[in-house]
């Protein structure tokens, strides 16, 4: 964990089904001193109106701009959330990491998420970065790609890690903390140089850095 780089607090936004204590959203909750999940409620039967309101009553609850990191569905949640926000509100996000979200069409065939309608479109002066995986079960990279355009986001795949959860052995994910930190403003120089978090041969399990493995 890189506790000092990062200078907001992280909310963490799971999807369907919650993240067990082996996810990197579980880990970074338990490493970080100001990192904590947002409850939605109903994990496993979502209702997006539901998931949209706890979200808004967690950021707005806040009084300095926070940190996103959401994971699967719940990305959708997110987009719904700031698409619908005023200009002010959304400037109580400092950035967001929306990593593996699903496509809808696919998720509906076998999971209770009917009240998640298509993703909505925005652009926004926040910074964003949608992740996606080349062989993720629940949505092609193509697919991610075009919802980071929906959102205004930078995209990333960051390789054959499946659903970039717990199964996938990343721990607790060091390249997704690159990423989220570098969305803070003015970030610092070294993370800035992503050069520096080069994937080293038994990636994701070490990193290397300037040629020593961290």
């Amino acid at each position: 964990m890189y506790h000092s780089t990062f200078r907001h607090k992280i909310l963490t936004i799971p999807g369907l089904g919650n993240s067990g204590p082996a996810h990197w959203q579980s880990l970074w909750e338990h490493a970080l001193p100001d990192c904590e999940r947002i409850e939605l409620g109903r994990w496993d039967a979502p209702d997006r109106r539901q998931w949209v309101n706890r979200i808004a009553q967690a950021v707005e609850s806040e009084s300095e701009p926070v940190l996103i990191a959401a994971h699967s569905l719940g990305c959708h949640a997110f987009a719904h959330w700031f698409g619908a926000a005023s200009a002010f509100t959304r400037t109580r996000v400092a950035g967001a990491l929306l990593v593996a979200p699903p496509d809808l069409s696919r998720l509906r065939r076998n999971s209770p998420v009917e009240s998640f309608t298509d993703a909505p479109s925005f652009t926004s002066r926040t910074p964003m970065t949608v992740v996606a995986s080349d062989d993720d079960p629940h949505a092609k990279a193509a697919h991610v790609w075009r919802l980071s355009r929906q959102w205004d986001a930078r995209f990333v795949n960051a390789g054959p890690f499946g659903h970039i959860n717990a199964e996938s052995g990343i721990g607790d994910w060091p390249y997704g903390q690159y990423l989220l930190a570098s969305l803070q403003p003015a970030p610092n120089p070294a993370l800035a140089d992503e050069w520096l978090w080069l994937r080293s041969g038994d990636w994701p399990h070490r990193m290397v850095r300037r040629g020593l493995a961290i």
